[in-house]
């Protein structure tokens, strides 16, 4: 018995989306990262199911999702709890209370303006908390360019700005300039926040079966 995290993501106005949509399942095959027990695909024409080990130990993955769909917009719902069956290559072949509440909190995403991201870990309480971090997030990435998005991106990903620099074929003060107008440092501290979470978690009630149990 473990925790697992569920990422459940709608695109919005998919219907409109046209030629992005074809090339969208390999751009989420390319979505690597170490958490992901379950890779990110595509189901139901218009949403996207992705399944990590742990208790919301990468929050960043939300955002590492948002740029691959990108110019596509997303809503995204999270669920946490644990996991007794068996891990599917296929998310969408699983199911428990972590898959019920990023349902239940992907409804609520969509009751709401814009891109947004709601998470549900069987506490209000600490639910209440999270939201508020997240929707900050997302207010402040609605706002980035995609000149901001590349830059924020290939900074994390060859940790230097010089290594951004080379990739994006850019001079490394424009790479400084993007990162530092979409507010990078300030996203990632908010992002590593949400991600220590889980140390105050077991004092909040998580459900029946639930209080303290956070290994994976």
């Amino acid at each position: 018995m473990r925790n697992v995290t569920v990422v459940t993501a709608d695109i919005i106005e998919s219907r409109s989306a046209g030629d992005y949509k074809q090339s969208l399942k390999q751009k989420l095959n390319e979505l690597q990262h170490p958490a992901l027990i379950s890779l990110f695909t595509l189901s139901r024409g218009d949403e996207i199911q992705g399944v990590l080990k742990g208790w919301l130990r990468a929050p960043e993955i939300v955002r590492q999702l948002r740029f691959a769909c990108l110019p596509l917009q997303l809503k995204v719902g999270i669920g946490i709890g644990l996991h007794t069956e068996p891990v599917e290559v296929n998310p969408w072949d699983m199911n428990g209370p972590a898959f019920h509440r990023a349902r239940l909190a992907l409804d609520d995403a969509k009751r709401k303006k814009g891109p947004s991201t709601i998470i549900k870990t069987g506490s209000p309480e600490l639910d209440d908390v999270i939201n508020c971090i997240w929707l900050l997030i997302d207010m402040r990435q609605m706002k980035w360019t995609a000149k901001q998005w590349e830059a924020v991106q290939a900074y994390e990903k060859y940790g230097t700005f010089a290594g951004a620099s080379k990739n994006l074929k850019i001079t490394l003060q424009n790479v400084q300039k993007r990162c530092r107008a979409a507010d990078w440092n300030q996203l990632r501290l908010a992002e590593k926040t949400l991600a220590g979470m889980e140390t105050y978690a077991a004092r909040f009630n998580l459900g029946e079966g639930e209080t303290g149990s956070f290994a994976y």
